[in-house]
């Protein structure tokens, strides 16, 4: 009997030197929000070693801006990834390109 799973596919996976693990993606499409969620998992933990992360998408943004953000560069010293800019620095639970200056909402 085949087994059917309701899990989202896997989006993306990217090395996070922050926390020296591999991390994971998803985009959770059913939040109780009503909004798109970018949902990380973290290999061997991430932010005080939790391992796992989750942002609201802004409904604008396209999985290609999604994916620039996963690979956006940041400094060899910055303490977060750049998906975990918003929450960390900004205290945001949805992404925003704080990169060009625009602000949380």
């Amino acid at each position: 009997m085949a087994t059917e799973t309701c899990d989202p596919p896997l989006f993306a996976s990217v090395w996070c030197h922050q926390y020296w693990t591999q991390a994971k993606f998803w985009i959770a499409d059913k939040h109780p929000s009503g909004l798109r969620h970018l949902v990380c998992h973290y290999d061997e933990g991430g932010y005080k070693n939790e391992p796992s992360f989750a942002a609201a998408i802004p409904d604008d943004w396209t999985e290609a801006e999604i994916r620039d953000l996963l690979l956006r560069p940041t400094r060899p010293d910055a303490p977060y990834p750049p998906w975990e800019v918003p929450a960390r620095v900004y205290g945001s639970e949805t992404l925003f390109r704080w990169w060009r200056g625009e602000k949380s909402q």
